[in-house]
């Protein structure tokens, strides 16, 4: 599993140095930062160097799939963000399924882990921790991609309705010639979808908080804190004048958000150790 943890710590990186940024020329260097950052830990942990090329191409092909996610995904462009998505997740499958066929992770990581002076940490494999914090950094804003992508349907345009403008009258003036603006038809404006403020910065850490919960048995507390949430925003959601859409957006967002939580509490909790 040691290989699934660092392909998903270096996505996560990957995506927080680009949102960091948020230029087309730190597109490359959130890559950069990413492949630095698989090949430190790769090197530290004793994974085998060719798995190194094989990680440096899927996170660069994840980085331009998804580089319209930036802050939003247009429309145009976001196609590439799925199949990114789908090959992720197979790429999860696939190495859920073989990963205990890699070596035991070995190496000064391995040292450091195992020298820490914490007694709760000596029932969990270094794996496990590994596993763990790689879905962490993936959570923080990969995830957003993915919860952005979830809401491509939910989103209403914003655009307003381009009215027609009658040509201006001409009229003589005895010092010039001018025009005299006419009044524009303009025509009602659709009513635009305003998305819940701050969920791009309590999203993860909702997710965060959701995933210690689960990874604890915590249920009690996530299920208030599930509850809390809707709570929270239902004064805002009952105040909807888009027909709805909010309160679709909200559960739409929502749910995908914690999909993606419960998907990695249950690859870390099943997850095959190596012999």
């Amino acid at each position: 599993m040691i290989l699934l943890a660092l392909l998903l710590g270096s996505i996560g990186t990957a995506d927080l140095v680009r949102t960091r940024f948020g230029t087309v020329r730190t597109l490359w260097a959130a890559a950069a930062a990413g492949i630095l950052v698989f090949l430190l830990a790769a090197a530290g942990s004793g994974l085998a160097w060719w798995w190194s090329p094989v990680a440096a191409a899927a996170i660069i092909g994840w980085t331009l799939c998804t580089r319209e996610s930036g802050t939003a995904l247009r429309t145009r462009g976001h196609r590439s963000g799925y199949w990114a998505v789908g090959a992720l997740a197979l790429a999860v499958i696939v190495v859920f399924a073989f990963g205990s066929r890699v070596p035991a992770a070995s190496g000064p990581l391995v040292d450091w882990y195992t020298a820490l002076p914490y007694a709760a940490l000596d029932r969990v494999e270094f794996a496990t921790f590994a596993l763990t914090a790689g879905f962490a950094l993936f959570l923080v804003e990969s995830a957003n991609i993915v919860v952005r992508l979830a809401l491509r349907g939910e989103r209403s345009s914003t655009e307003p309705v381009t009215a027609s403008v009658a040509p201006e009258p001409e009229t003589r003036r005895w010092w010039r010639r001018s025009r005299v603006p006419a009044s524009p038809a303009v025509s009602p404006a659709v009513p635009s979808f305003t998305e819940l403020k701050g969920g791009r910065f309590i999203g993860p850490l909702e997710r965060l908080f959701v995933l210690a919960l689960l990874l604890t048995s915590e249920f009690t507390a996530l299920a208030a804190v599930i509850a809390a949430k809707g709570i929270v925003r239902f004064p805002e959601i009952s105040k909807d004048a888009t027909g709805g859409s909010k309160a679709e957006y909200f559960l739409v967002g929502s749910f995908a958000s914690w999909a993606l939580v419960v998907v990695a509490a249950l690859v870390i909790t099943v997850a095959p150790t190596n012999p």
